[in-house]
């Protein structure tokens, strides 16, 4: 084997610590860039102190190198191999040859090979990088004189590893040369894909059959076995699947306790990952093997075929935009699909149509300008398609000839987008227009939804429907769902309802408890009252229900001994006795410092910005350090609330270290690293001044053992 290609160059001679950086600079400059090169100048009788810059060390090392490659084997220590008969390697070579007839075979031996010679070290790996499998079976396993490999290719620590490559090999070639087409099969599956099991048989019978794997059934198995948050952000988040409930990045970030922008941000690298123009997500040759369709224009009922032949549950939608990257992304252009930026589609459906076509005709155009002559009409009428294609407005340039195939398109377009179908002589009913009031669109929107939906969802949803809109805020579309008397609202948090639903409660916290205590003949507890409302309004609590009441403006309730409330217009038995001043200012108080400590996670600030949370800041220290005189009995309701929501702050500087331990223990959590000063500057400074207070006994106890606990985690993650 003299082909110089076969030999290591001279940089990777420093890799396995032949030679130093140094001789292999001065090599290079020399022109002597592989060991092939080496070996003939010093075969050549050249001298290695006539390479320009070679000091003594360069000269022993290319000398010590040169001599032991071009030492004999006599002088050399090697093991004792067991005699091959010529009959043992003339059946190697026929079973070699046999395994490269079958290219499934020649390629499953090859990818053995390139395996075995990532295990070995990387002196004999760097050699064996250069020797294709064709080479190294033919020079060193079947070929004449074979018993060990060629001594100018292997130094002799390498010798003992580079024969049991042999052995290896002559295994691994005996052991495929019996194997079933079905167990070859199964093994490339599991080394590919990672199925095995029953979850392999079904992609071997569908190979034996078509010739390549049911890629869309597998990917779907590795989508199912993969849980983590990443991809599942793309699972739950996009209509990947067929009759598929998505849910909303503000679902998805409560169910993974991140931000919103965390998930629209995964969101997007995902996406770009899978649908990057020839992503290496799709690299794989079995994805090659599908036909691409020569159609003028491919929709969503043309991906029915591959549902049914390979038995998988991926939307129409997920499988012509993965079709549009393998096959057709310089033929054709989609319209609709999946789009991870949020940005208004006005498409509901998703097809692909020729780019020659698209250069011819806007599409986008024309779903805009049918819109508008349905919304003018006056009175119904036919339309011919072929009339109607021929008098638009959308066409980019004129080509006669291309008439009857975008009329073809079009058809199909009302037919999807439009739910209008052609008579027997392609032509199309136009009905007169009857315009829908703001508040029935919204309304359509709601019923449609089958949910409660905030305002910003409800304006998503309409903008998308009417991109062509003026509206710009959601605030615009309140006075529409406030004016529908089959619109109500949930809490007044801008979560809007229909009224004939039965499954969620409409109204606020307060229409619910008139609710409750309208249906009793005498006072109800607070504790009553609240179990009532948490039926419908889970989020809420005791605090903000007794809150709710002590600051009704219309004065509908009225409040007894003991914590037990009323309707002012009812009559109750006398003997429940009423407070002397019905709106209890202390217990208003109580009750609003409870809401606000719950809602905040620590007790109000009398230096915040805020000036609710300061009036009521102020109140609380004054009250609690004895400044207001107050009873008995308020007294005991003071030490009841410093009692329950001992663990919250009441000092700002420590909440907001708190905030920031928070802050950077999420971080880690979800990086797994440190914050660095380039991405994350104020955890990275915060954590750098948190390490210096606790080296010079600057945390109290707490701020200590969370410290403690940080680190922990910190190692954990490494």
């Amino acid at each position: 084997m003299t082909d110089r290609k076969l030999y290591p160059l001279t940089e990777d001679l420093v890799k396995t610590k032949d030679i130093s950086v140094r001789t292999a600079n001065c090599c290079i400059k020399t022109g002597l860039e592989s060991l092939y090169d080496i070996l003939i100048y010093y075969g050549n009788g050249e001298s290695f102190r006539n390479i320009e810059g070679a000091g003594p060390k360069t000269f022993l090392e290319l000398q010590w190198l040169c001599e032991t490659l071009t030492s004999t084997i006599p002088n050399r220590t090697l093991p004792k191999l067991e005699e091959v008969s010529v009959q043992d390697e003339s059946e190697m070579t026929e079973r070699f040859n046999a395994l490269l007839l079958d290219d499934f075979k020649k390629k499953s031996i090859e990818n053995k090979y390139e395996q075995i010679i990532q295990t070995c070290s990387v002196s004999v790996r760097i050699w064996l990088e250069h020797v294709p499998l064709i080479t190294f079976v033919s020079e060193y396993l079947t070929g004449p004189g074979n018993n060990n490999p060629p001594a100018e290719h292997f130094y002799t620590r390498n010798m003992r590893e580079a024969i049991d490559l042999k052995e290896k090999l002559k295994t691994e070639i005996t052991r495929q040369f019996y194997m079933s087409k079905e167990e070859y099969l199964k093994e490339e599956i599991y080394n590919h894909y990672g199925l095995t099991g029953c979850s392999a048989e079904y992609p071997v019978s569908y190979y034996l059959k078509y010739g390549h794997f049911p890629m869309f059934w597998i990917l779907e198995k590795q989508l199912e076995n993969d849980s983590e948050r990443d991809v599942n952000a793309l699972k739950e988040t996009f209509r990947i699947y067929r009759n598929q409930k998505t849910i909303s990045l503000n679902e998805f970030a409560a169910k993974y306790s991140i931000s919103r922008e965390r998930v629209r941000q995964i969101r997007k690298e995902v996406f770009g990952e899978i649908f990057r123009y020839k992503s290496i997500f799709f690299q794989d040759k079995n994805w090659q093997l599908y036909e691409p369709c020569s159609k003028d224009a491919i929709w969503q009922e043309d991906m029915q075929f591959y549902i049914n032949e390979e038995q998988c549950n991926f939307s129409e939608e997920f499988i012509l935009q993965i079709l549009l990257i393998i096959l057709y992304y310089d033929n054709y252009t989609l319209f609709g699909g999946l789009d991870s930026k949020l940005t208004k589609n006005s498409w509901h459906n998703t097809f692909l149509v020729k780019n020659e076509i698209v250069e011819i005709f806007d599409f986008d155009k024309f779903k805009l300008e049918f819109n508008a002559i349905q919304l003018g009409n006056k009175s119904e009428y036919l339309q011919d398609i072929q009339t109607l294609v021929a008098k638009s407005k959308c066409w980019k340039k004129s080509v006669p000839e291309a008439r009857a195939n975008i009329a073809d398109i079009v058809k199909e377009i009302l037919r999807l987008e439009f739910q209008i179908y052609p008579d027997m002589d392609g032509r199309i009913k136009i009905s007169a227009y009857k315009r829908k009031t703001m508040s029935d669109k919204v309304y359509d929107i709601l019923k449609n939804n089958g949910n409660p939906m905030h305002l910003s969802e409800v304006f998503a949803e309409f903008k998308r429907i009417n991109p062509e809109h003026y509206y710009s805020d959601p605030v615009q579309l309140r006075p529409s769902l406030l004016k529908h008397e089959s619109i109500s609202y949930r809490n007044r948090k801008s979560i809007y309802l229909l009224k004939e639903w039965t499954h969620v409660k409409f109204g606020t916290i307060r229409s619910c408890i008139i609710e409750f205590l309208s249906k009793k003949k005498s006072p109800q507890s607070s504790k009553d009252i609240t179990d009532y409302v948490l039926q419908y309004f889970p989020e809420t609590n005791t605090a903000s229900v007794r809150t709710s009441m002590f600051n009704d403006t219309q004065h509908r309730f009225v409040f007894f001994n003991n914590e037990f409330f009323g309707l002012a217009y009812k009559k109750y038995h006398p003997k429940y006795e009423r407070t002397e001043n019905s709106l209890m200012p202390f217990a208003q108080r109580v009750s609003c410092l409870e809401k606000f400590i719950v809602e905040n996670e620590h007790f109000p600030f009398a230096s915040s910005k805020n000036r609710d949370e300061r009036i009521l800041g102020v109140w609380w220290v004054r009250v609690s350090k004895g400044v207001y005189i107050i009873d008995e009995g308020q007294q005991k309701e003071i030490k009841r609330v410093k009692t329950q929501y001992a663990n919250y702050d009441s000092n700002k500087r420590a909440f907001q270290w708190n905030k920031n331990y928070r802050k950077i223990k999420s971080f880690i959590l979800e990086n797994h690293k440190l914050p660095s000063i380039s991405s994350e500057r104020f955890l990275y400074h915060w954590y750098g001044r948190l390490k210096t207070d606790f080296l010079e006994n600057n945390l109290n106890e707490k701020q200590r053992q969370k410290y403690i606990e940080l680190t922990e985690l910190i190692d954990a993650t490494e």
